[in-house]
């Protein structure tokens, strides 16, 4: 199974002509930005379809001294290394550093107690041993030439080297990327890679890095009495010393770790990089991994390390899509991993190190129309076991139909029951290893179990091919061989309370009219004074302070158009209606499901719903959310990696009672099948898909009487909200944007069109999360002065749980509407005290972490004062 796809065709002529044809000052640091057009306009023009852009590139400087390792493995293969490094490694260069390895040994015996242990006299010698046998990249190879990774090789000049490795030039990278890729062509059968940090700044209109600690290389991949050197640094530049940097390896069992090494350049220590060497053990069991963790004061890296050995071979075709093949090769990471292709596109890679997450790129060259165009794919695969063939890259050619009448089975439709009876039967089996293994470790059996990786395991359900898990250890990815693929989350259930017999906060007092609010009030405001309210799971809702009920019967009353949504299972808060009928006796009788059937599809909410929203001027989204790609349990919010991706929970999956008329939902994923998120995909353009369908535990009653049973949900993702954000008859402009939700915050920019953006930079509890947004939006609407206090301990405290004591002195006027940012930040963080959520929570080992949610704030223009907007017209007659 594989997962991520990156397939860059260029023009041979774009690198020629391109700092000529498109250079501009990107914002801060005087990069030049190159945007490379991958379909230039010609007569003729290319008939070769790119699947997904080009990166936006920009050229940056990059320095240091390239040299090559050797290796030799069990069998006796010889493994080449390309390293990168800020010094040279062995000899002092001709501005009187002193060489890395010298470095390193100085830093070793500023401790005499680290010096003298055995662990670190072994790395040290195995380090020593590594360098003074490589070589510096002519010296090993004198017809090497250096590229960067984006650079077209048949096409283009290389990058200068040194005699003895050292070379300082402008490179091509990614825009908002700290890091380049480098490689090294020496002929035909051998290509190396290495990766480094480029030395100019990120360009601040292209925002696309994360700040945070990082790593180079960002995955470490080394075999058995290996040493490997990885660069820590910071992206925004900072003083690691000064940051309070650790560096701890979490499995002392597989190998240790070199104490943090600053590097001494011209006479001064350089403190905002680190180095630390990574020494594994020998005749470990392969492949192993664990992961190394580097903290400051107030950010965190996970470095992933995986340990090597065995080997097997990955062999398959690149298509050109019918375009002529000139040369090409692939590559990945192995002792026989580089072959050039054959006059067919054929290649074998006799020995791929096996190993999570392994990546496999192809590069070659065609002839379309005249002229010379590289294209360039890379693959991430889950290699653990036997010789995998028909590995493919490009476009495969579509079959010619012959003359002999032959059956085309139908690919089933999405909505089709096939698959929940499948995913049924996984679940069946989970269930029984979780009873018996705990979640982290069922899961695990699952997935091993499906993979085919279980031996005195039941039979695989028919049609399914594979399951992964792609960065959620709680989430089961299960794969279909047609294609398909469905997630099982088993960390996040839904419970279903019993009623309350209490009445809302609402029926319990008067509804008070916006007697301060007028229109003479608004420094600014949003577009209009529509308000649209969304609550798919409304049906879970506490008894008291929710935004989609009091606050939206205020505004009701004060003649404000307000369009809602909240879908409910019940008719005990609203007589009247009763969206989504849940027939539990499906569960108990047919299997794991239980039945979910619209009742009103106007109070549900579908994709098409968000379709919608942007007309409105305050837009409140109440609906869960979480990353996809991220382990839930050590989630960072300080520290999200680039390109994660995120969901919001759009409804349960309701169906139709008559099971011939398809539903809404039905329709809108038939429609947009191709859009499907597919994390195993060869397609990025299916990688960033905007849904999928993620099924979820859900409970009723407890103790002896807890009923466990599983519902579908429709998850949309990020990318689908970049697709609305990005259009003009759908994105957010003008608008005030609410999403309370867990981990929300970090899909802002799918909404960075909109005036205001709110959103939970974490997982939050209900009980912090529905009053937080309830006062806000009362402080919008009325000022603090009259909010719900908690009455229980009369010290002025809002009624949130752990509310402390506010301030004596508020800095705004209490009796006065406040405007977006002063009621978040001023009122509800410095002077109520409730922002981050003051709570703490009693934490089970599978919970994830809820303690300190905070609520962030984004605004386009952050010197605007965006006040709640007034349903009046406001006509001005000139004299």
């Amino acid at each position: 199974m594989f997962r991520t796809t990156k397939l860059y065709p260029c023009m041979a002529v774009v690198l020629a002509v391109i700092c000529v044809i498109f250079l501009s000052n990107c914002g801060g640091g005087g990069n030049s930005s190159v945007v490379p057009n991958t379909n230039p306009t010609t007569e003729n023009p290319v008939s070769y379809t790119n699947p997904t852009p080009t990166p936006i590139l920009v050229t940056k400087p990059a320095e240091g001294y390239l040299l090559v390792t050797n290796s030799v493995t069990d069998e006796g293969d010889n493994v080449e290394n390309l390293k990168v490094f800020d010094v040279p490694a062995f000899k002092v260069d001709t501005s009187g550093n002193q060489p890395f390895i010298q470095q390193v040994a100085d830093t070793l015996k500023e401790d005499p107690q680290t010096w003298n242990s055995p662990q670190i006299q072994e790395l040290y010698s195995a380090l020593n041993a590594s360098l003074f046998n490589s070589r510096p990249l002519p010296l090993y190879a004198s017809s090497a030439n250096l590229y960067s990774s984006y650079q077209d090789s048949e096409n283009s000049e290389p990058i200068p080297v040194n005699a003895d490795g050292s070379f300082n030039s402008q490179v091509l990278t990614e825009a908002g990327n700290s890091s380049t890729e480098l490689e090294v062509v020496i002929n035909e059968d051998t290509c190396l890679e290495a990766e480094t940090v480029t030395s100019g700044d990120i360009s601040s209109s292209c925002n696309d890095t994360t700040p945070g600690l990082k790593s180079s290389p960002s995955k470490i991949m080394v075999m058995p009495g290996e040493v490997v050197e990885v660069l820590i640094y910071s992206y925004p530049t900072t003083n690691l010393k000064n940051a309070g940097l650790t560096i701890t390896l979490n499995d002392t069992s597989l190998g240790c770790i070199s104490p943090q090494i600053f590097l001494c350049k011209g006479g001064k220590k350089d403190y905002t990089k680190a180095w630390v060497c990574f020494h594994a053990k020998k005749s470990l069991s392969t492949p192993i991994s664990t992961t190394i963790t580097v903290k400051t004061s107030d950010l965190q890296l996970e470095i992933p390390v995986e340990i090597v050995k065995a080997a097997a071979s990955i062999s398959g075709t690149v298509y050109t899509g019918g375009a002529t093949l000139v040369k090409g090769f692939v590559k990945s990471f192995g002792p026989k991993s580089h072959c050039k292709l054959d006059e067919n596109g054929n290649y074998t890679l006799q020995k791929v190190f096996k190993a999570h997450n392994v990546k496999v790129r192809a590069t070659w060259w065609t002839t379309e129309n005249g002229q010379k165009v590289r294209h360039r794919e890379e693959k991430v695969i889950d290699f653990f076991n036997q010789d995998v063939t028909g590995f493919v890259f490009g476009v495969p050619p579509t079959p010619t139909p012959t003359w002999t009448p032959s059956v085309t089975p139908t690919p089933r439709p999405r909505y089709d029951e096939f698959y929940e009876e499948k995913i049924e039967e996984v679940i069946c089996q989970y269930e029984k290893w979780e009873a018996e293994l705990g979640k982290l470790q069922a899961n695990q059996r699952t997935i091993q179990w499906l993979n085919g990786q279980v031996s005195d395991g039941p039979p695989i359900p028919d049609e399914i091919s594979g399951a992964a898990s792609i960065g959620n250890p709680y989430d089961i990815w299960v794969i279909f061989k047609d294609g398909r693929n469905e997630c099982i989350s088993t960390s996040d259930p839904i419970i279903m309370e019993e009623q309350g017999t209490d009445d809302p906060l609402l029926r319990k007092e008067e509804i008070k009219p916006f007697t301060h609010l007028t229109a003479t009030s608004n420094n600014c405001t949003v577009k209009n004074a529509d308000v649209i309210m969304l609550s798919p799971y409304y049906w879970q809702k506490s008894d008291r302070y929710l935004v989609e009920l009091d606050i939206r019967k205020r505004l009701e009353q004060n003649n404000y158009d307000v369009k809602y949504i909240n879908t409910d299972t019940s008719n005990v808060t609203d007589p009247e209606r009763k969206d989504i009928d849940m027939d539990w006796s499906e569960a108990f009788w047919f299997g794991k499901y239980v039945g979910c059937y619209a009742l009103n599809w106007d109070n549900i909410v579908t994709p098409k719903t968000f379709e919608t929203i942007g007309k409105y001027g305050i837009i409140y989204i109440n609906a869960h959310g979480g990353p996809v790609t991220i382990d839930e349990t050590t989630f960072n919010p300080d520290n999200v990696p680039p390109e994660s991706v995120f969901r919001l929970s759009c409804t349960i999956l309701a169906k139709n009672r008559n099971s011939k008329e398809l539903s809404p939902l039905d329709k809108w994923t038939d429609e947009n099948s191709d859009k499907e998120f597919k994390h195993y995909s060869s397609s990025i353009d299916q990688n960033k898909g905007w849904w999928f369908y993620r099924n979820r535990e859900i409970t009723m009653g407890s103790g002896q009487a807890l009923v466990r049973k599983w519902v579908k949900e429709l998850a949309l993702t990020n990318y689908y909200f970049d697709y609305l954000n990005a259009k003009s008859a759908t994105n957010f402009e003008g608008s005030l944007v609410y999403w309370g939700g867990c981990c929300a915050w970090h899909m802002k920019n799918s909404f960075n069109t909109a005036k205001v953006y709110i959103g939970y930079d974490r997982f939050s509890q209900a009980t912090w999360a529905y009053p937080f947004a309830y006062n806000f939006f009362w402080f919008m609407m009325y000022g603090p002065k009259d909010c719900p206090k908690d009455i229980i301990h009369g010290d002025g405290s809002l009624d949130i749980p752990h509310s402390p004591m506010p301030l004596a002195t508020p800095s705004f006027d209490i009796d006065k509407p406040l405007h977006a940012t002063e009621a978040l930040n001023n009122a509800l963080t410095d002077h109520y005290k409730v922002n981050p959520d003051p709570a703490y929570y009693e934490r089970n080992t599978d919970d994830v972490d809820t303690n300190g949610c905070t609520a962030k704030i984004w605004q386009k223009d952050s010197n605007e004062h965006i006040y709640f907007p007034v349903p009046v017209t406001v006509t001005v007659h000139k004299k």
